[in-house]
């Protein structure tokens, strides 16, 4: 073989090598679950047991539940001794603070009942008598748009209509009585032709409402315009950020990859998919969480769980490492 020829042989190898995208292997996605779980359960339980009236979150314990539901489907190993504490708070949340019959403990915040109806739902609780109450009052506070009027206190985990409307939308579809199917396929029916028509650059806004278009329903075709907007925002890095302004962190990536996967419309063999995982591989911390920043207004006195970075960035990063583990979740074989 001539020189000139080998020179570009070998060339082409190395292009050929660097374009190719890295692609996790299931020990690699495995390894990193077995760092990032136990230390979601565990900080959960202490986020329940430091906060004055063992509360529920929706950062720390409901999402944790999710996670814990796809570990069972995908045969992850896991600790099930935290589901019983997390359902008892979820109960207790909805019959104090999400009842409106009771004015003195009320919280008028819509997010509370539907994240805590999706933790119940997640740990396989059976609708009954404490989950009527926060359905009918989700039906009750439905406007003819099919929104839900969204509270926008505490970004990302609090803001955005498509955000609300999915999850109450999810919420009433799996805890509505069957006697209020007729109200229920109304509900949803509204919800639908408002996710399909509106516009939005947000990127948890683009997520929800293709979660929300999946759970209500919608075809395909539906869902494509979603989906082009949504991987439009995918950095070179495989990343998403929470905005425009923002660099990718884990959980903007969690959160899309998931709605992808989740959704149907994307394989996580695609190679946009692959190229998230391979982003949240890289990102994850020796500890097994992912760490952002917050960016949102302290509303309540700050709740130490030993979650890194162990200062006040312990909410927003235990929830990126939820979405990030879920994200993981959905690409290990059923």
């Amino acid at each position: 073989m001539s020189r000139k020829l080998l020179v570009v042989v070998v060339l082409g190898g190395l292009v050929a090598w660097t374009a190719a995208p890295l692609r996790p292997s299931v020990a690699d996605i495995r390894q990193a679950l077995s760092k990032s779980v136990p230390l979601l359960q565990v900080s959960g339980q202490k986020f329940m047991d430091r906060t004055p009236q063992h509360c529920i979150s929706c950062h720390h314990n409901i999402l944790t539940a999710t996670v814990e539901e796809q570990c069972r489907v995908k045969q992850v190993a896991f600790t099930d001794t935290f589901r019983k504490a997390r359902v008892y708070a979820a109960l207790g949340g909805l019959q104090f603070v999400c009842n409106p019959n009771l004015q003195v403990n009320f919280i008028a915040a819509k997010f509370i009942p539907a994240y805590a109806l999706l933790a119940l739902k997640a740990d396989q609780y059976p609708p009954d008598r404490h989950t009527d109450i926060p359905v009918d009052y989700l039906l009750d506070i439905q406007k003819p748009d099919g929104t839900f009027g969204a509270e926008f206190g505490r970004p990302p985990l609090e803001g955005g209509e498509a955000h609300l409307a999915a999850l109450c939308i999810y919420a009433i579809e799996n805890f509505a009585s069957p006697v209020k199917t007729l109200r229920v396929e109304k509900a949803v029916r509204r919800t639908r032709e408002w996710l399909v028509a509106y516009q939005t650059d947000i990127p948890q806004e683009q997520v929800f409402q293709l979660l929300g278009l999946h759970w209500c329903g919608a075809t395909p075709v539906e869902m494509e315009p979603m989906v082009k907007r949504l991987l439009s925002c995918q950095h070179a890095d495989g990343s998403w950020s929470q905005l425009s302004t923002m660099h990718g962190d884990a959980y903007a990536t969690g959160q899309a990859l998931y709605a992808l996967a989740e959704s149907g419309v994307v394989k996580t063999s695609d190679e946009c998919y692959q190229r998230g995982l391979a982003w949240l591989l890289r990102t994850q911390d020796l500890t097994g969480a992912w760490i952002v920043e917050t960016r949102a207004y302290p509303i309540q006195p700050f709740i130490d769980s030993d979650f890194p970075p162990y200062d006040e960035n312990q909410f927003i990063s235990a929830a990126a490492t939820n979405w990030a583990s879920l994200a993981l979740l959905e690409a290990l074989p059923r």
